[in-house]
């Protein structure tokens, strides 16, 4: 009896168990707005930590390692000159980022029988999720209005309620498409024509719900992933290091770029563009701003939630700083200023030399990693806070995922 009890407590076992409650929390959580996904990415964590590899590791950290927790530690560190003094986004950052690197982590740990079990659980709960984004986008959002009418107490009549679906599913869509690309290259990859047919259905889906609910952000994050997975395809390991180089490359010189950026466009410009991109123009000269008064150090995380500025657009009065930067650089350095910058563009830089030597990145796999990271990346440059705990959880179990749909049988 003790030894059947061992073998179902195993890490693997307690990872498989763990995977399919994660699926089934995931096929929820995405229509619903994915705001849970953190939840869904954290309890996989949790059940599923393989305690040995993690203990290894430790023992004799990389560079990355070492530079991540720098940077997480002084991200958390600047809550204690930050201006707004609710501890809850600090606190989800400190507490949970550890248990989203773990998630791939432990899902790697995933072989034999039990990836083709936890790949089918990713399937089934990837075309749940297609087929309610679908019905969704071809009804107008009356699911999510409905329930809306029925449980949260809105009003038939508020003006704000088609904006609120919308919301919900655009956000939705971001971590849907995220998964679906890997479901997508999983299902191509099979040789099946049957299962080619299903990929390309997929793909149909995706593409509408990516163009659907109002968002330009996710179409955008969309080309950019197929680009840059197909890039990998003939150069995976050079395109995945480029992919991580450039985003750190990206956050040190973010202030730069967007003072050339809005020094280029003129009023004129702005005026002929769609008022939410015009708005965005502003929150990012607002941002600059700020960020001058405190460019070392920054203002402390969460500051810009309560740092206040307003002025008219085209007959509005518009939040200058709607809770972050809509660009995750400017967040970065108004918030944790060079000092933040360097530590986090430093560790992506030092996971990039890292990654690609790593046995388990086979060339699909630094394909799926790719489209992730890019959709997740594009949306945090366009769109999402950078340190919104949600989006963070579905590029964890996205790249879980591609662990698991990896083509080899050993970890």
């Amino acid at each position: 009896m003790r030894p059947a009890i061992s073998a179902i407590l195993s890490e693997e076992n307690r990872a498989l168990w763990a995977w399919f409650g994660a699926m089934a929390l995931t096929a929820l959580f995405v229509p619903a707005g994915g705001l849970g996904l953190a939840a869904s990415a954290g309890l996989f964590a949790l059940f599923a930590v393989p305690a040995h590899t993690l203990a290894t590791h430790l023992r004799k950290p990389g560079l990355a390692t070492i530079l991540a927790a720098a940077a997480l530690g002084w991200a958390t560190l600047s809550y204690s000159w930050s201006p707004n003094r609710n501890p809850e986004e600090v606190l989800k950052l400190a507490l949970l980022t550890p248990l989203f690197i773990i998630v791939p982590v432990a899902a790697a740990r995933l072989n034999g029988p039990r990836q083709q079990l936890a790949r089918a659980a990713f399937i089934a709960a990837i075309g749940f999720i297609l087929c309610v984004m679908a019905i969704e986008a071809l009804t107008g959002g009356d699911m999510s209005r409905s329930y809306k009418l029925a449980v949260e107490g809105y009003d038939d009549g508020r003006t704000d309620l088609d904006i609120r679906v919308n919301t919900v599913l655009s956000r939705g869509a971001t971590p849907a498409i995220m998964f679906a690309g890997i479901a997508i290259m999983l299902l191509w990859t099979q040789r099946s024509r049957a299962l080619r047919l299903l990929a390309a259905a997929a793909g149909v889906i995706t593409i509408a719900i990516a163009l659907d609910f109002g968002v330009q952000a996710n179409i955008v994050a969309l080309v950019a992933a197929v680009a840059a997975a197909a890039i990998a395809w003939r150069w995976p390991a050079v395109t995945l290091r480029l992919l991580l180089i450039g985003l750190a490359a990206l956050i040190l010189a973010g202030p730069l770029v967007f003072l050339v950026l809005l020094a280029l466009i003129s009023p004129e410009t702005g005026a002929a563009m769609p008022m939410s991109w015009e708005w965005r123009l502003e929150i990012w000269r607002f941002a600059l701003e700020k960020i001058a008064e405190a460019p070392l150090a920054g203002h402390g995380i969460g500051a810009a939630r309560v740092l206040e500025g307003t002025m008219e657009l085209r007959g509005y009065e518009i939040d200058l700083l709607p809770l972050h930067a809509h660009n995750a650089s400017l967040t970065l350095w108004l918030e944790t200023g060079l000092a933040g910058a360097i530590l986090c563009a430093a560790a992506l830089v030092a996971l990039a030399r890292a990654l690609p030597s790593a046995e388990t990145l086979t060339r699909p796999v630094i394909m799926m990693i790719v489209f992730a990271v890019t959709v997740w990346a594009v949306n945090v440059v366009l769109s999402y806070g950078v340190w919104q705990e949600w989006h963070h959880g579905a590029l964890a179990l996205a790249i879980a995922a591609a662990f698991v749909a990896r083509s080899r049988t050993s970890p």
